[in-house]
């Protein structure tokens, strides 16, 4: 009877004893004689995130909207549009809408074309300069490892040289609403391929869905209040944020004729707000290919969905109806990303 082993458990192979430690070396030549190995998931996990925290990142910055020196590449700050379609007077509801990409989607610039007004606004973000060199791309790849927008929103205090109505206009509190949206995938089809009865996404036609059900949009016929209570369609938008505040100007004393009192009923509004928000970005890497723009070549991504629409609209407390275009937006931003 063959004597029986003092330690059990499973035995390495070509050992006869469980005591028996295996080297590094022994191991290593094991292992790539095993040619089904493959890394575990954490494993890869965690090498992924050792690349994307150690790589070296290269910057993609968003179009500068901040009041600083056009030589130093600074393109002012953006007005607020008053529309003429909500409430009963023009300016009842403004609107400024910051589009994400190098070029204003063809939905977008119509608005700007019914309204007569830059109600959207390209950021970039996601196209760079072609060639070598500094945070210019190396090959076609890239993967893109954080993306965000700063925008501070500002009540601009104006002199009306005691017009009475004017001043009451800017100095009320402003409600605002700001909404940052992205088409669902399975709704961005050509304009001539879509089912007739549902569209695709548009924020002049669609943005919204009514009491009713019914789709409305920025550029639609409505009351101040509407759109401070449709709910976004989720039928054609993923939504990133949907947020509310209110803000004020500073009231700065000033001797006049007509003196004017104003109560807002012990309560105090900031004159202004900032935000940062970070916008979505691939788990992969995405493919870039060059595309020439007022004959200036860049690289823009074709296989990842980065147009993100951030609309802030505004009316003024005073029952709606009175002008609330008194407010101007500062916007920059940047994507980093590393070469793949």
């Amino acid at each position: 009877m063959p004597k029986s082993r003092q330690f059990s458990g499973p035995l390495l192979p070509g050992s006869k004893s469980t005591r028996k430690t295996e080297s590094k070396k022994s191991r290593m030549t094991r292992l790539k004689a095993n040619k089904s190995y493959k890394p575990t998931p954490s494993f890869t996990k965690q090498m992924n995130k050792y690349n994307t925290t150690n790589v070296e990142k290269k910057i993609i910055p968003m179009t500068n909207y901040l009041n600083g020196p056009a030589s130093a590449g600074y393109s002012d700050d953006l007005p607020c549009i008053g529309l003429s379609t909500a409430g009963l007077t023009t300016g009842a509801l403004s609107v400024l809408v910051l589009q994400t990409g190098r070029q204003l989607t063809s939905l977008n610039a119509g608005i700007n074309t019914v309204t007569g007004a830059d109600v959207c606004n390209t950021l970039d973000g996601y196209s760079v300069l072609t060639g070598t060199g500094g945070n210019r791309l190396l090959g076609s790849y890239a993967k893109l490892t954080s993306s965000y927008i700063n925008m501070n929103i500002t009540m601009d205090p104006v002199d009306y040289n005691n017009e009475i109505d004017d001043t009451i206009d800017n100095a009320c509190p402003h409600q605002f609403r700001v909404i940052q949206v992205k088409a669902r995938r399975d709704k961005m089809v050509s304009p001539g391929n879509q089912v007739a009865s549902y569209g695709v996404p548009s924020l002049s036609t669609n943005l919204f869905r009514d009491e009713a059900g019914n789709a409305k949009g920025i550029t639609a016929q409505c009351a101040t209040q509407d759109m401070f209570t449709w709910f976004v369609n989720k039928q054609f938008w993923t939504i990133l944020k949907d947020e509310r505040f209110t803000l004020a100007p500073t009231l700065i004393s000033r001797t006049t004729d007509n003196p004017i009192m104003f109560n807002t009923n012990g309560k105090s509004y900031p004159n202004s707000r900032f935000k940062k928000y970070w916008l979505p970005k691939p788990k992969t890497k995405v493919r870039f290919e060059s595309n020439t723009v007022n004959d200036l070549i860049k690289n823009e991504i074709v296989d990842f969905n980065y147009v993100v629409h951030t609309i802030i609209l505004c009316k003024n407390v005073s029952s709606g109806e009175r002008a609330s275009d008194h407010w101007s937006v500062q916007a920059n931003g940047a994507t980093q990303f590393i070469d793949a």
